[in-house]
């Protein structure tokens, strides 16, 4: 891949693939940044299609993430382009710039939850490359695996036809703990990226969409947890946590007092 293209200048990528003013005008601070603290190790770099749809999924540790795996993507020659939280969106010059870098917000549990996808679908249809965290947030699993995740990729995959790259990385949360409002490098830390192959979804015959979401889903996940064994050099466990059975919320770092675990099995 050529310099050019992975710092996405003039023309030298595509239009579905180039990143903007605003990604453009950040990368030059924060890409010799993110490497400086990060000290990236890729691999399978070759996996990212070189054009057309594509729905990214990979496993969330810590708030570095987005900064990681954007790393990878525009030094990939591919626009950084993630579903994120909505109330990140009402941080104030915070929310302008993710609008301005044509991220999308995801607006759970609202009457506009929809939104988001009706977003993702159209930039899709553009042959754009999506960032999706399939748990929604940083894993509660107690060994860092990733945990049962919600069904949104799955679903994009599905009605789309786009095909889902499953993506692992590994030490985000040692380099920023969560809880540290800022990153703590220190000797020795390295993030790791392991980037798999990208497949295809379909419902089978008889399946209801549901159904079918549900399967994809474990499926990728069990894909997203191979590459992190990979990464670890561990065997991923054989069920992946249940988040609704943890009162303990990694992404606000503390136990939820009014937690109450759900007495039906997961549908």
């Amino acid at each position: 891949m050529s310099l050019l293209r992975s710092w996405d200048v003039g023309t030298a990528r595509e239009p579905a693939r180039r990143a903007g003013l605003v990604i453009g005008l950040a990368q030059l601070p924060l890409r010799p940044l993110v490497g400086l603290l990060s000290r990236p190790q890729w691999q399978g770099t070759e996996n990212f299609p070189a054009s057309g749809a594509v729905i990214a999924c990979g496993n969330h540790l810590s708030a570095f993430d987005p900064f990681g795996y954007g790393h990878l993507l525009q030094a990939s020659g591919i626009a950084p382009r993630f579903l994120a939280k909505e109330s990140l969106f009402r941080v104030p010059v915070l929310g302008a710039l993710l609008r301005s870098a044509r991220q999308i917000p995801v607006l759970r549990g609202t009457s506009r939850s929809g939104d988001a996808l009706d977003a993702a679908r159209e930039a899709l249809g553009r042959g754009e490359l999506l960032m999706v965290f399939p748990e929604g947030t940083y894993t509660r699993d107690p060994e860092l695996w990733p945990m049962q995740a919600r069904l949104g990729a799955a679903r994009l995959a599905l009605s789309t036809g786009a095909p889902l790259l499953p993506i692992a990385t590994w030490g985000g949360r040692g380099l920023w703990p969560v809880g540290s409002p800022v990153p703590r490098p220190g000797r020795g830390r390295r993030v790791r990226m392991r980037v798999g192959e990208p497949f295809t979804a379909a419902a089978g015959e008889g399946e209801t969409e549901h159904e079918a979401a549900l399967r994809v889903t474990e499926d990728l996940m069990t894909r997203i947890a191979a590459l992190l064994g990979e990464l670890r050099d561990l065997t991923p466990p054989d069920r992946p946590h249940d988040p609704r059975t943890d009162a303990h919320r990694p992404e606000i770092g503390r136990t939820d007092p009014g937690f109450r675990a759900p007495t039906e099995p997961r549908r």
